[in-house]
């Protein structure tokens, strides 16, 4: 799955990289999006509400949005449902589990 920080990431970036905590994050962002459709926003906020209810590793905000764009590219199922307006009033993407033809 995820084995290095992405090439256009800093170099402190890479270098504080932890491919076991990005794996853990990227789990629990492809479950978060099982509770419904949502902007990488939202599902970041999400895994921060329910960090007291699982062994997710406190990590930098900015760490779980970035894990949203690799569970849709790991995941085909994930697709783009909708938009939304983010909290700086941009509009975003919304993206939930549609099904796929085989």
């Amino acid at each position: 799955m995820l084995t290095n920080a992405r090439s256009s990431d800093p170099s402190e970036s890479a270098a504080a990289y932890d491919p076991d905590q990005a794996h853990i994050i990227l789990e629990a962002v492809i479950w978060l999006y099982t509770l419904g459709p949502a902007s990488d926003e939202q599902i970041a906020d999400l895994y921060f509400r329910h960090l007291d209810g699982f062994n997710w590793p406190v990590c930098d905000w900015e760490s779980v949005r970035k894990r949203c764009s690799d569970a849709r590219r790991l995941d085909k199922r994930l697709q783009k449902v909708g938009t939304t307006k983010s909290s700086h009033g941009k509009t975003v993407g919304r993206y939930g589990y549609v099904e796929v033809p085989a």
